[in-house]
């Protein structure tokens, strides 16, 4: 189990002998996916690992690289081939990476919109604060403030998903056309329930600016 530390390492693998042999004993390895991907998680392995005669261990090294996404634990395999003066009675070992980033949080943003005399959509942008290897999810709703939903708006509520990799991604809410002179009318958007992430700013604030003149 190799803890990820912010810079790449080594995770040291120890193949064992069951008894002192009076002969020199080789054994193969090489190391294949699981849930990790060669070449961005870890370096593939392959080798030849000698335990010298009277001796009972021997070690061997895989490279372990560095990344800054939040993601699972995820493992790889090492396997024992081709011995030689020794026979294998336990042929795989597991190499399990243990994530050591934060898990990143979502926020949303403020909104304000123009009436313009027909019906639009105002635009929501749920950010994450870095990306992440996981897909990350998360439920939103709104809520009255001044504004009225039905009449001033249509009431919104969904999911948003963040792909793996991504940072951000938007969602629409529906504002009414009307002809009243009014003030400027708001409603809450607010966020729930994430997947793969915390909330660092559940709501965001839509703001109806009214472009209608004043009567006579």
């Amino acid at each position: 189990s190799y803890t990820e530390s912010g810079s790449a390492g080594n995770a040291t693998f120890t193949v064992t002998l069951s008894e002192v042999s009076a002969q020199n004993v080789t054994v193969d390895y090489a190391s294949s996916d699981v849930s990790t991907t060669a070449g961005s998680d870890y370096t593939s392995s392959t080798g030849t690992v000698t335990i010298l005669a009277g001796n009972t261990t021997q070690t061997f090294n895989v490279p372990v690289l560095v990344d800054t996404l939040d993601e699972v634990n995820e493992t790889s395999t090492l396997t024992l081939s081709n011995p030689t003066n020794a026979t294998i009675s336990d042929a795989t070992g597991t190499l399990t990476i243990v994530d050591d980033d934060a898990t990143p949080s979502l926020s949303i943003n403020d909104v304000s919109y123009t009436e313009s005399g027909t019906g639009g959509n105002a635009t929501f942008t749920v950010t994450l604060s870095e990306a992440s290897a996981q897909e990350v999810t998360v439920n939103y709703a709104s809520s009255n403030n001044t504004a009225t939903a039905g009449s001033d708006y249509t009431a919104t509520s969904g999911t948003v998903t963040i792909a793996a990799g991504a940072t951000s991604a938007t969602f629409n809410v529906p504002v009414s056309a009307d002809t009243l002179d009014e003030a400027s009318e708001t409603a809450t958007m607010t966020l729930s329930s994430p997947t793969n992430a915390t909330i660092s700013d559940a709501t965001g604030t839509l703001t109806i600016v009214d472009d209608d003149t004043a009567p006579t």
